[in-house]
């Protein structure tokens, strides 16, 4: 691989500390939708997703207001700085994630919420662990749960594939890494709940009924569990900022609006919270369809507040406020 798609080279200077007053470990097994939630967050396509092992290693993305685009660094298995990047696309961390010299990615630059993230805000996204071509991933994913200085850890499950052993066996250890799950910030993420089948039986409060059966079975007890569609608040969140969806994206928009002005709170009611939470998510909801807001290109007001109340519908606006309020998580 060249140094063209790497970055310019930095040398071996040594990675230099930076303050992180809110650390965010993310965890998930391989196809539960961590890339495609952390890319939803931050309101852009900054990380690869797919079904398949795209996180290699410890990526780190701090929030910044003021930043007009993403920064970012590559640093080697010895902690030396070997690329750096004033504007980091997804290509060039897909490039930095393929480099088996790179062991950590730092990105720092500002994410497309509404309102803004806390400043200082870092999510550090994990390996998944359960990749039978390079065992190295799990490992790296496990030092990281030891050594991130992390104040909240979200568990992303995949809503379709609960309890598989790969899962179970990740819970397990992070269960006895953490010692008293009870004593961190644990949320735990119910991703791809759009892809449930209500004709066959897969109901969406049945769902999160039997996903806190099974994490209270592994010692997780009363588990804040977040029902989410990240690729769905992805789409509304390009589309506000009228950047190009595919064919297959601007049909499951379409029809996700649709379903929208059917039911909008289902998730929400559904969701394992603080009352506080809910509440306060539901004036969220609410404010969204009184929006005002104007988005690029003369998007019409109507269609912003429907992608706006999109967003919250998505689960995605719940776990922005408890990034954002961690104390209602107590």
């Amino acid at each position: 691989m060249t140094s063209k798609n790497l970055g310019r080279k930095a040398g071996s200077k040594q990675a230099a500390k930076p303050r992180r007053p809110h650390d965010v470990l993310v965890l998930a097994t391989m196809s539960a939708g961590k890339s495609s939630f952390i890319n939803a967050l931050v309101g852009r396509e900054l990380l690869p997703s797919a079904n398949e092992a795209t996180t290699a290693c410890l990526t780190s993305i701090e929030h910044r207001r003021t930043a007009r685009s993403f920064r970012g660094a590559c640093y080697s298995h010895a902690g030396s700085r070997m690329f750096t990047e004033s504007d980091a696309s997804i290509d060039q961390v897909r490039a930095w994630n393929a480099n088996a010299e790179v062991k950590h990615i730092r990105l720092t630059g500002n994410f497309r919420t509404r309102p803004s993230l806390a400043r200082g805000l870092v999510l550090h996204d994990t390996p998944g662990p359960n990749n039978s071509q390079d065992e190295r991933h799990g490992a790296m994913m496990l030092e990281a749960v030891r050594t991130v200085p992390f104040q909240t850890m979200l568990y992303v499950l995949n809503a379709g594939q609960l309890g598989t052993w790969d899962d179970r066996r990740l819970l397990e250890q992070v269960r006895d890494l953490l010692g008293d799950p009870s004593g961190h910030q644990v949320v735990f993420i119910l991703n791809k709940v759009d892809l449930l089948d209500p004709e066959r039986g897969e109901d969406l409060a049945g769902c999160v009924s039997k996903a806190r059966q099974y994490l209270e079975g592994l010692g997780f007890a009363d588990p804040i569990i977040v029902p989410t569609m990240a690729n769905l608040a992805l789409y509304a969140r390009k589309a506000l900022h009228a950047e190009p969806l595919t064919r297959v994206e601007r049909s499951k928009l379409r029809q996700s609006l649709e379903d929208l002005a059917v039911d909008n709170q289902s998730s929400l009611h559904a969701a394992a919270m603080p009352d506080a939470v809910r509440a306060r998510v539901i004036r969220d909801l609410k404010k969204a369809g009184r929006t005002r807001r104007t988005a690029p290109d003369g998007i019409p007001t109507a269609e912003v507040a429907a992608l706006e109340q999109l967003v919250v519908h998505s689960g995605i606006r719940t776990v922005e406020f408890l990034l954002n309020q961690p104390s209602t998580m107590d």
